[in-house]
């Protein structure tokens, strides 16, 4: 009967005024359980003396594995969720706000299983990943983090001169002219994910999937012999993969028009618009790029092709150029 009086009076003087400890002289919290008795007298046991160990904590934080919960339940180790008396199939709900209601979504393990089974979450990062989300219906589906709507991203050419491009053997009779470059930009409309370098026109595709592209372009430039029966033709191209070169990579899709001449006119805009929906891989990069080809006409020909010095923007519009991409 001493020893039990004396017991129990040790018991509640721990209790009032101090942490309880259960195979540690060195409780970390108000109820410390050192499982496998290895922690030091003194300081924090490490981590491979934490995994042996549950604490309760003076605000109701319980931990599981470690001996400084960060929830209210914190677990450093695997959970397992098994059937209960009835021997259904475990689940875990979360709630929603309880101002809101008592609604809650469940994770569920189906009712027979031929096997295990593993949900394993993708490694790439939040703002382009995949998520594991459920209808209105309760269907289950892996999809992307962000709708088509949140990954349209643009990038314009604001500023007509900043386009300016000399063209080489522009303005020079029964000369070749065959010239691929890339569009330039200077201006960023959205992007949110940053996708877009406006300094080189180049988008990196940071997911696999189906794609919007659009561009436009609307130059003005009249032919260097502004008269009837000369023209030049343009040429907007999307290319994939081309690396910093104008003629490398891919032609993925493009679009083509004829500049007439307007006598009298020097300055008339114009425009090119490719459109299309592609196929495009993680990684794959984007450019627009302009490309002339032919040759001009000689001086003592009456008509044919006559480009231009410099190939020249439009100063009406906001947008003298436009190039859009949306994950679909």
């Amino acid at each position: 009967m001493r020893k039990t009086i004396i017991f129990t009076f040790t018991l509640l003087s721990s209790i009032v005024f101090a942490q309880v400890g259960i195979n540690t002289e060195n409780p970390k919290q108000v109820f410390h359980v050192d499982g496998n008795k290895d922690n030091p007298t003194t300081g924090m046991p490490n981590s491979t003396q934490q995994i042996n160990d549950v604490v309760i904590t003076s605000n109701g934080q319980i931990g599981v594995g470690t001996v400084t919960p960060v929830a209210k339940l914190d677990v450093a180790g695997n959970i397992s969720v098994n059937t209960n008396l009835t021997g259904s199939a475990s689940s875990i709900n979360f709630y929603e706000d309880s101002s809101n209601g008592t609604n809650s979504v469940s994770l569920k393990a189906p009712s027979n299983l031929s096997t295990d089974r593993s949900i394993i979450l993708p490694s790439n990062a939040p703002s382009n990943g995949y998520v594991l989300k459920t209808n209105d219906l309760g269907a289950t589906e892996w999809g992307p983090v962000n709708p088509a709507s949140a990954t349209l991203a643009s990038i314009s050419l604001s500023n007509a001169s900043s386009g300016i491009t000399f063209i080489n053997n522009g303005g020079i009779s029964g000369t070749a002219v065959n010239q691929r470059f890339f569009q330039k930009f200077d201006n960023t409309v959205t992007d949110p994910n940053n996708r877009f370098e406006v300094s080189t026109g180049t988008y990196t595709v940071s997911q696999s999937g189906i794609y919007l592209i659009t561009a436009y372009i609307m130059p003005n430039a009249a032919p260097d012999r502004n008269e009837t029966g000369f023209y030049y033709p343009v040429n907007l191209e999307i290319r994939k993969n081309c690396g910093g070169n104008p003629s490398g990579g891919t032609n993925i899709m493009d679009n083509a028009t004829i500049r007439w001449a307007t006598p009298g006119q020097a300055i008339l805009r114009y425009s090119v618009v490719v459109t299309g929906m592609v196929t495009l891989t993680s990684g794959d990069t984007l450019n627009t790029v302009i490309y002339l080809n032919g040759t001009n006409a000689f001086a003592s020909s009456s008509a044919g092709i006559s480009y231009p010095s410099n190939f020249t923007y439009a100063n009406i519009s906001d947008f003298k150029a436009l190039f859009s991409v949306t994950a679909l």
